[in-house]
């Protein structure tokens, strides 16, 4: 494939998707990722996108815009799971707790093996089926309509049993952490689900990787002092917290 056909490849799947990940494009396309690197740092100087570790989303990409759970699900994969193991730290055997769906919270899901007698209770269907099998877990999957292609249930039967709940802890994830300490979502009919599992736990934990940082959620989900503990890896450096009250929030950094 010649430089232009690339290109112009990349910039149909740019504004299609509204993000694109070297590795997957580049095996796609039959090339290096140095090369994928590369032409994106040229349609970066052109405006069409911008390069964010791993890959790039459009320029013009609102606020409003999710990422496929798919793409989402291969980003950051390293740092999602060094996240999960600090996140399983604070999981005692017998507890119960409430998954939010997403990407990170999924990577914990995949080592809840290591615990014993637990109750979960989740709306994401990935993690349910994950946990289905699992004879340490007894699972509740709640009801709701399922999301096309986001494998997530959505909808008043699903804030409604969680806002009948209490439960040991609720590990929450989030699309955007903004530097005022307020956590946004993309997604506004997300938002009522994770208020209720932040008004259920008695010890709330969000799980973001530091790649959340760095973009702007739609809808706003709550205040990070509602917050007990929040779960990130090392890429972020002390400075993004420096308005943030630490004697409300405990910050883990996964290395």
């Amino acid at each position: 494939m010649l430089a232009d056909e690339r290109r112009a490849t990349l910039i149909n799947k740019i504004r299609e998707n509204g993000y694109i990940e070297i590795s997957g494009v580049a095996e796609e396309l039959n090339t290096s990722s140095a090369t994928i690197r590369r032409d994106l740092i040229e349609l970066e100087k052109e405006g069409i996108c911008i390069r964010k570790r791993g890959g790039a989303v459009r320029s013009s990409q609102n606020v409003a815009s999710e990422i496929p759970y798919e793409i989402k699900r291969r980003r950051n994969t390293q740092a999602k799971s060094k996240i999960a193991e600090k996140a399983l730290n604070l999981i005692e055997n017998g507890d119960t707790i409430l998954i939010d769906a997403g990407s990170t919270t999924y990577a914990l899901a995949l080592i809840l093996h290591k615990k014993e007698n637990l109750t979960v209770v989740t709306h994401d269907l990935n993690i349910a089926t994950k946990l289905a099998a699992n004879p340490k877990i007894r699972l509740i999957c709640t009801g709701g309509i399922a999301r096309a292609n986001v494998f997530t249930l959505e909808g008043t039967q699903v804030v409604d049993l969680i806002r009948n709940l209490k439960v040991d802890k609720s590990f929450i994830g989030a699309d955007a952490i903004h530097n005022d300490g307020t956590i946004g979502n993309v997604n506004i009919e997300e938002v009522p689900i994770k208020r209720a599992m932040i008004a259920a736990g008695n010890q709330v934990i969000l799980l973001a990787d530091s790649s959340k940082f760095e973009v702007t959620g739609f809808a706003k989900v709550a205040d990070i002092h509602e917050i007990d503990v929040l779960i990130t890896d090392s890429e972020l450096s002390e400075e993004k917290f420096r308005y943030w009250d630490r004697s409300v929030l405990e910050i883990v950094f996964a290395q």
